[in-house]
């Protein structure tokens, strides 16, 4: 869940075995495009509702491969000079490398992780690079780390952290899912993504016209606000557009990149979305 209300001055530095790439946090925000056309499903229970995702990366190709690769242990499936695609758990995200002129695209994902794993995941991810600091209120008094996020609301545990493009990355504990998996992290419990952000304009009503589309609820269900649509093992969030970090050395500004991704739907073949002025596609599988 990217929800970030505050982050401390501080600059992130990955450590040089991760791919060396510098990277800092803020915070940030969510929002809209137009509406899809025909709906879909949403998935059935326990399966992911993203199956795929392209993104585009101004860093290096070579230094994607080492982060998510060599540091994070997981499989690459597909590789050239252009592009890399990462197994993470169930899912395949492909990096293709943007054109000069394209901007450096910044994206937020998350990955489910078993929900009693949280602090094996801070403390293995930790050996690997920096994670983002959160203030008191937004931490769990039971959990002595200034770098787990609780979210109340989600009843979830969330660490960040970030990759070479300076993509917000997150593990999340969903603890409605019940997917306890004993012994300590490994790269298999990156279980699959279960989070894809959409910069818009209107963050409520781009949610509210994606959910009709594709027949995903607002979440959690009885929400008011609509800007994450799914449930726990899968959502399309819509955030809008701002700087975060304004007050440090190294703002960042959430921008609208290409996106593609791939979700479970059963509609008899693919169809495609597409939001109105913006570079996304939503593509629904058939189940």
């Amino acid at each position: 869940m990217l929800d970030i209300e505050s982050v401390s001055r501080r600059r992130f530095v990955l450590d040089a075995s991760c791919a060396g790439a510098a990277a800092i946090f803020a915070a940030h925000g969510l929002a809209t495009g137009p509406a899809l056309a025909r709906p879909g499903r949403r998935p059935r229970e326990g399966e992911p509702l993203i199956r795929a995702l392209r993104l585009q990366t101004a860093a290096p190709i070579k230094d994607m491969k080492a982060f998510y690769h060599g540091c994070l242990g997981l499989d690459v499936l597909a590789e050239s000079d252009a592009e890399i695609t990462i197994g993470a758990g169930a899912t395949p995200i492909t990096f293709e490398r943007a054109r000069d002129g394209e901007g450096r695209p910044l994206y937020h994902f998350a990955f489910n992780i078993p929900h009693n794993k949280i602090l094996e995941a801070r403390r293995w991810q930790l050996e690997r690079s920096p994670l983002v600091p959160w203030l008191a209120r937004q931490r769990d008094k039971a959990i002595p780390h200034e770098d787990v996020r609780h979210f109340r609301n989600w009843n979830s545990h969330s660490v960040f952290f970030f990759d070479p493009a300076m993509n917000i990355v997150e593990y999340i504990a969903r603890h409605a899912l019940k997917n306890d998996a004993p012994g300590p992290f490994t790269p298999r419990d990156i279980l699959y993504a279960s989070e894809i952000a959409f910069v818009v304009d209107d963050q409520h009503a781009a949610a509210r016209h994606l959910g009709r589309a594709l027949g995903l609820g607002v979440y959690p269900p009885g929400e008011r606000f609509w800007w994450a649509m799914g449930d726990e093992s899968g959502l399309l969030l819509c955030v809008p557009v701002r700087q975060w970090g304004a007050t440090t050395d190294t703002p960042v500004t959430l921008e609208a990149f290409p996106v593609r991704a791939e979700i479970a739907g059963d509609v008899g073949r693919p169809d495609r979305y597409e939001f109105e002025g913006k570079p996304y596609e939503v593509v629904v599988a058939d189940a």
